[in-house]
């Protein structure tokens, strides 16, 4: 399959060298930089206040310990609506503008529009907090929280991408792995990239760094259905969708991007791969339309937070596709919603 790294200079080389990264040989000569930023972090921690601000109401973090998507965003939506379900009015906090892809697609999915949900961004997440009480909240969903130290958690969850290289050397790490002890509880998300074995492994291994019985849960993706980007048209049947596509990804982990379209049955004959976060223009869709021409694509397949991005600016006879996944647990899923609940339930009676 062919593949394409596009965007400007500097998101090229950026996808170059994370492309370098990611094999266990090259690694090593990113890890001056990585440790670098860990000083910097480390310096910026201690010159915070050393007590976390406490809220009254619980506080939940979701993050992780490593750069890129490991499918927060998705955990997120999931556990807003548990929590919603028992009564609570959660708020999800995020530290990203409000331009930014995670609050576009928490409001494609309606939650920041819902009675029950309200959605916070913006760095200030210590001020959010006291907002999103003076609202009515009864519980803090901290989106991106692991790292930051301003703000007590009732729960830390930690997700592990299966597909991350789990080494000490990983230049793609926020922390070193010992981190992972503070965690309440760890989750392996697209755990179906892995088999049985496989996953048994990683959680081993996590488990050796973090603690004995970390590792609670296992979530995967599961395609529900193929979407017209431009109509909103779902294409169910099998006999309906195009039997070459051009795929497109602007997120951290494209590589998965490619497995779950395998898995469902489209044949990729190339791929463009677009910085993490990329903001589209008019030439990148034309870009995009250009080559899926030259390449004999039937139609463009792209994941749900850029076909947000792509929508307004496709202009091709060429179908926009997206691939519609949902969370689907593997193992462990009411493991670590008694984790969440109990914890919950301690501080608010929703």
């Amino acid at each position: 399959m062919k593949l394409v790294f596009a965007g400007d200079w500097r998101a090229q080389i950026e996808l170059r060298l994370r492309q370098m990264a990611e094999n266990r040989n090259f690694a090593p000569l990113f890890t001056p930089l990585r440790n670098l930023a860990w000083a910097v972090v480390a310096i910026r921690n201690s010159l915070k206040p050393h007590e976390p601000y406490r809220a009254s109401i619980p506080v939940i973090s979701v993050g992780n310990i490593t750069l890129g998507g490991t499918g927060k965003t998705p955990f997120v939506k999931w556990l807003v609506r548990r929590l919603m379900e028992i009564g609570c009015r959660p708020a999800v906090l995020t530290p990203l503008s409000d331009s930014a892809d995670e609050v576009k697609e928490h409001e494609s999915e309606n939650l920041s529009r819902a009675e029950t949900c309200l959605v916070f961004s913006g760095r200030d997440r210590v001020a959010n907090v006291k907002r999103a009480v003076e609202m009515g909240a009864t519980v803090i969903v901290l989106d991106d929280g692991f790292q930051f130290r301003s703000l007590y958690r009732d729960v830390d969850i930690v997700l592990w991408d299966a597909t991350s290289q789990l080494f000490a050397n990983n230049p793609f790490l926020r922390e070193p792995l010992s981190g992972l002890k503070r965690a309440t509880c760890i989750v392996m998300s697209k755990a179906d990239a892995l088999s049985d074995k496989e996953r048994e492994s990683l959680k081993r291994q996590l488990e050796n760094l973090a603690g004995q019985g970390k590792v609670v849960a296992a979530f995967g993706y599961e395609s529900i259905g193929v979407k017209s980007v431009v109509s909103s048209e779902l294409l169910k049947s099998g006999s309906l969708l195009p039997s070459k596509v051009l795929l497109v990804a602007g997120i951290a982990n494209p590589r998965y991007f490619f497995l779950t379209a395998r898995k469902v049955g489209f044949n990729a004959v190339a791929m463009i791969c677009f910085p993490d976060h990329h903001r589209y223009t008019h030439l990148d869709a034309k870009l995009i339309s250009d080559i899926a021409k030259t390449e004999g694509a039937n139609a463009v397949l792209t994941t749900q937070k850029d076909a947000v991005k792509l929508r307004e600016l496709w202009r091709s006879e060429i179908p926009l596709l997206t691939l519609e996944v949902k969370l689907s647990w593997l193992w462990g899923e009411e493991r670590l919603w008694e984790i969440v609940e109990h914890s919950v339930r301690r501080k608010v009676h929703c």
